[in-house]
Order: C-alpha cells, then sequence, then structure tokens
C-alpha cells in the first residue's frame, strides 16, 4: 500500500518546511503541506485534508503537525481516528522530516510514525563550546 505524508502546521509552518525538505532531499511527490491559515477553521483544515486523502484512496497517511494540542493536530488526529492507515506524529523538525520522507513506503505505517518521533529527537543536539584548559589559564593570569 502507497504511503504519504501530509505536514500540517500553523500560519505557513507547512509550506516552508516542505519547502526546505525540497530543496535538501529533492521533490516528494508523496508529501503534500497543508497550511492553516488565520482565516482557516476547523472545517476548511479538515477540507483540505480530506481533498488530498481522496486524490490518494487507499494510501496510508502519517499527519506530521508543527505542535500538540493546537487545531493541526486535532483535526489530523479526529481523521486517524476513523482509519487505522492513518497515524499522527506532533513536534516535528527538518532533520526528522527528511529523515522520515526518506523511509516511507519501507516499513509500516506505525513503524514509520515511531522512526519519525526517533529521528526528530536525534536530531535535536546543543551546541556544546570547548574552551580550551591552557588558553583559560592564561587569561586568569594578567589579573
Amino acid at each position: 500500500m502507497k504511503q504519504i505524508i501530509i505536514i500540517t502546521g500553523h500560519n505557513k509552518f507547512a509550506s516552508g518546511i516542505f519547502s526546505s525538505l525540497t530543496m535538501i532531499a529533492g521533490s516528494k511527490d508523496n508529501v503534500f503541506a497543508v497550511d492553516f491559515l488565520s482565516d482557516d477553521n476547523d472545517n476548511i483544515l479538515e477540507g483540505k485534508f480530506n481533498k488530498i486523502i481522496e486524490e490518494n484512496k487507499d494510501s496510508e497517511i502519517l499527519f506530521v503537525c508543527d505542535l500538540m494540542g493546537g487545531t493541526p493536530f486535532k483535526v489530523a488526529s479526529k481523521l486517524s481516528f476513523t482509519n487505522d492507515s492513518y497515524e499522527v506524529v506532533t513536534g516535528i523538525n527538518l532533520g526528522g522530516l527528511i529523515d522520515t520522507s526518506m523511509k516511507l513506503d519501507k516499513m509500516s505505517i506505525r513503524e514509520l510514525k515511531i522512526s519519525c518521533k526517533d529521528a526528530s529527537i536525534r536530531s535535536v543536539i546543543p551546541l556544546e563550546k570547548v574552551i580550551e584548559k591552557d588558553k583559560e589559564e592564561e587569561s586568569n593570569e594578567g589579573i
């Protein structure tokens, strides 16, 4: 069964991260961006999702959302409860999205959901600044 990703989020989050994904990983026919704009409501957003779902009948869908608890997450979650072939991940970042887009159709949709979460977590890495001890001691000698 074909798998697709629907990225969604507030304002132009989805189209922005999709643009970055395309720049880095190339064009993806099975990844879609759905923005939740300030004039939209739950019904409009659901209609946007349903248009993609209708055009991709019989596909497994991973909804990838920007923020837990927001309207995009709630509408995607509502749809996921209507079909066992739909899964939802929230809190996505670009590193996780790139990794996930490369794994489409290579594992079950549930495994893909977990892999997406794990890849997003792994891609958050704080910069550790290291000061060489000799330079630190040098700067203290004149004081």
